[in-house]
């Protein structure tokens, strides 16, 4: 999407920055098990500790660190104790002040608000917070737009406009912030409502509006939704078509979430859950809403198998947002000549790039390239994923 309002001064270059950090460290856990988010903090934290649920943000936190690496002199960081902030900066070597701490030993919404207060009233430079948009609209709700954000995306529901595409652009963001060179702009916040999401209706509302440091390409903005005009209907309509007849015998396919995809099932009359993974043999349906165990399980049993997965309007990705039970291992099992990307040519005149956020920084490398897009029954288009 394009910024609103950016003003027309930079901000100065200063030989020390004072800089909030707040980590949700249960920011994206649901991902790979199924979950439409991360709302649901008990049912979250048992799944953590029974080990099925994978703590991801403390991974993108250091992703980030190490892309600052060089600012470590002049930088000071303000963060919680623990997991929200201390022990990531500890073991990068940042200098850090601590000033408060978690009401328990699982930080919950209402410590990420107070931390951002804190960190409001210390005048920092910047808040810098790793999460999705959950976290997004506790800081708001804290802070308004009283002081810059810098949003590492680390979540499961990211349609807020305001994140940086990844760890390492952040980095990037954060070095021309820090130099004087960005002018600042405002991005929306958007309130995502989990129960109709886990239901399959995306309900969501604006938050409000944050303001950033602005880099040219460098934010995903909003996500776009599939229209739902007659000809956009008939084109989903006419790739669905083309897959089912394109579609070999004694091959798994999972098909992914999104409208584009739901249409394929509904091609086939077959069910489908719109936010889900579901599987295809032979034109059954064998299992539906599936998490990251469940995949891998699937691929044993099965020697050939396929992706079906669709663009995100104007945001352009293709995993790594709302479809993390397509994690790495389950890509590379895969292998990258097996996905299917299905797409309208209306939705990706919308969007200007393809790109992945797996999580396995090698991973994203390797899918790196052109891919083919099925937008018709005769017609494929080849575009590039990029960083």
């Amino acid at each position: 999407m394009n910024p609103t309002n950016i003003s027309t001064t930079a901000a100065p270059e200063r030989e020390n920055l004072l800089v909030g950090l707040i980590i949700n460290p249960i920011a994206g856990v649901g991902g790979r098990i199924g979950f439409k988010g991360s709302d649901d903090v008990e049912a979250i934290w048992a799944k953590i500790e029974d080990g099925e649920g994978k703590k991801v943000s403390n991974e993108r936190a250091m992703r980030f660190l190490k892309s600052i690496g060089n600012l470590k002199d002049t930088t000071s960081f303000l963060c919680f104790n623990d997991e929200m902030g201390e022990a990531v900066l500890a073991e990068m070597g940042f200098n850090y002040s601590i000033i408060g701490k978690t009401s328990n030993k699982k930080p919950s919404r209402e410590d990420t608000k107070k931390a951002a207060r804190l960190i409001l009233e210390k005048n920092a430079d910047l808040l810098i917070f790793i999460g999705g948009d959950g976290t997004a609209c506790d800081v708001f709700e804290a802070i308004e737009d009283k002081i810059p954000v810098l949003a590492v995306p680390s979540g499961v529901k990211m349609h807020s406009a305001c994140f940086a595409l990844s760890p390492e652009i952040a980095g990037e963001i954060f070095k021309q912030f820090h130099s004087g060179q960005l002018n600042l702009t405002e991005m929306e916040v958007m309130d995502i409502d989990e129960e109709a999401f886990r239901a399959g209706r995306v309900s969501a509302e604006l938050k409000g509006m944050v303001k950033i440091p602005y880099l040219t390409a460098s934010f995903q903005g909003g996500k776009m939704a599939s229209a739902s005009t007659f000809d956009e209907k008939h084109d989903q309509r006419v790739i669905a078509e083309r897959v089912s007849d394109d579609m070999d015998r004694d091959t798994l396919y999972l098909l992914g979430s999104g409208t584009t995809c739901k249409v394929v099932a509904d091609y086939l009359k077959l069910e489908k859950t719109l936010l889900g993974i579901d599987a295809i043999f032979n034109r059954k349906l064998i299992a539906m809403d599936l998490n990251e165990k469940q995949l891998l399980d699937l691929l044993k049993q099965y020697s050939n198998s396929k992706i079906i997965i669709t663009v995100i309007g104007n945001q352009g990705f293709i995993f790594g947002r709302g479809n993390q039970q397509f994690s790495p291992a389950v890509i590379r099992k895969i292998g990258k000549k097996n996905i299917i990307l299905i797409a309208t040519v209306s939705k990706l005149e919308k969007t200007e790039r393809l790109r992945v956020d797996t999580g396995d920084i090698e991973l994203d490398k390797e899918l790196h390239g052109f891919i083919r897009v099925v937008t018709s029954y005769h017609e494929d288009i080849l575009m590039r994923i990029e960083k």
